[in-house]
């Protein structure tokens, strides 16, 4: 490995927590004031809004943008892929922009059920346009641009949302008319910083056979993209439709402090994606060095990504209640107890599909996503209407361990093996620091620091970590 290699991953990783970091940071703070400002039901319809909207842009991608990603680590021409999938989030943005018009006219009754629904869409296929700019910019590795792109747009939003709530202008639509304000913006300066960081100027290309070959090599991977967006929405969706806008408003609230529990994963996947890309370019030459460091990452990750669930499950009724006026706290508390766990799941899911997808087993990944979310939407179906948010929480929590143990049968790991044992003795040593931390104290903050305590001795006495291992990580690079 030669000086550049030195550092890199560290420095890729820590440019990547910043711009994951000021994203979490400000969107919980905005996500914090809508969900104590608006009603319920406001609350409620717009999530439920999100997540369909979110649900169809999904379609329209065609998977095409993890390969996006993939292709531009790997080398391949940026201005011409960048080009090619500009054009591809144009286009689909038009056309299903269009297509939820039409719907609107010829169903009126949606538009009354869902009056926020075309907005909250319009500026989530901007947000898509947007996005296309900032793979790119991921895929080279330009994390710093990203975190840029982030600061400048969160904070617009943040503003926008502090001076509707100080003007007494909060409303629903006044904070979806901010969000749309905040997605052109964030279009124009992805824009702008991309073209500035590459010898070329992005505009939308159309040139077929590239585009069908990019299409080809991405549609295995749009049932991944499409039944992914249903295992994570799908709960969201039946809710609205099942239940109601307040059920969907207090599952919404807990979903999204499980999916801020993911924080460390949000910062490492990206980068993970990168890093696997160019290791398996030449998959042979991938030496136990590199394996080994890749293994002390990844249980490095784990260790961390545990830490935020073990304190909220600690201190979760007192902590919500306290800022939510008692709206969100006590009511999802059991909730959240169900989800807590998958974060530790999808970690390793995560790190098992990123090696999947690296090493071609596209359609592998396919079979599996849309196995387990055809369960996820039969199980909600079935468990919603007799459990209401609790039934939409075990719903996700099988089919996350369904998923799990899928990718561990049927994805490759010759080249790279995940240490399972070692990844179950974590999680059981997170889980044994909960039980003793509540034995010991009925104090909340006590309880919470015990647990970490323990939690973070066990790793050591385990060797899930180690001060040689952190030392190394911190040095090096893959």
């Amino acid at each position: 490995m030669g000086l550049k290699g030195k550092k890199k991953l560290i420095k890729d990783i820590s440019a990547n927590t910043l711009q994951t970091g000021i994203t979490q940071v400000f969107g919980l703070i905005i996500f914090y004031l809508t969900s104590k400002y608006l009603t319920k039901s406001e609350f409620g319809e717009f999530n439920w809004s999100l997540a369909t909207g979110s649900t169809i842009i999904a379609f329209g991608t065609l998977g095409l943008d993890l390969v996006f990603v993939k292709r531009v680590a790997s080398g391949q021409n940026v201005v011409l892929m960048a080009g090619i999938h500009f054009f591809h989030t144009v286009l689909t943005g038009v056309l299903l922009c269009l297509l939820v018009l039409s719907v609107n006219f010829i169903f009126p009754a949606f538009t009354q059920s869902h009056p926020l629904f075309f907005i909250v869409f319009a500026n989530l296929a901007i947000s898509n346009v947007a996005n296309s700019f900032k793979l790119c910019l991921n895929g080279l590795e330009l994390y710093r641009k990203l975190a840029l792109i982030a600061l400048i747009s969160n904070v617009f939003k943040l503003i926008f949302v502090v001076l509707l709530y100080a003007n007494n202008q909060f409303t629903v639509y006044n904070v979806v008319l901010a969000y749309l304000g905040t997605s052109l913006l964030e279009l124009i300066l992805s824009n702008v910083l991309l073209n500035k960081s590459i010898s070329g100027k992005i505009r939308p290309v159309l040139k077929l056979t590239e585009y069908k070959d990019f299409i080809a090599e991405s549609l295995p991977q749009l049932g991944v993209v499409v039944f992914d967006s249903a295992l994570a929405r799908v709960d969201w969706i039946l809710l609205g439709i099942l239940s109601s806008a307040v059920a969907t408003a207090e599952y919404s609230f807990v979903y999204k402090i499980f999916e801020l529990s993911k924080f460390p994963l949000l910062i490492v996947a990206p980068v993970l994606l990168t890093r696997f890309s160019k290791l398996f370019v030449v998959p042979d030459d991938i030496d136990n060095r590199n394996r080994s460091e890749i293994q002390m990452f990844f249980k490095l990750e784990l260790f961390l990504i545990m830490i935020v669930p073990i304190i909220l499950i600690c201190i979760w009724s007192p902590l919500i209640d306290y800022f939510t006026n008692n709206k969100y706290g006590s009511v999802n508390e059991i909730n959240y107890w169900i989800l807590a766990p998958c974060v530790p799941f999808v970690c390793l899911i995560n790190f098992l599909w990123t090696l999947g997808f690296v090493q071609g087993q596209l359609k592998t990944i396919m079979f599996i996503t849309i196995s387990v979310s055809l369960l996820n939407i039969i199980s909600n179906s079935i468990f919603i209407p007799l459990y209401g948010q609790i039934g939409a929480s075990l719903s996700f929590l099988i089919s996350t361990i369904l998923q799990l143990l899928l990718y561990l049968i049927y994805i490759k790991q010759d080249k790279l093996k995940l240490d399972i044992a070692a990844s179950f003795v974590a999680i059981a040593s997170a889980i044994l620091s909960i039980v003793i931390a509540k034995l010991l104290t009925d104090n909340v903050i006590f309880t919470s620091l015990v647990a970490i305590m323990f939690y973070t001795l066990t790793a050591f006495l385990t060797h899930q970590i180690n001060v040689k291992q952190l030392r190394h990580v911190m040095s090096k690079g893959v």
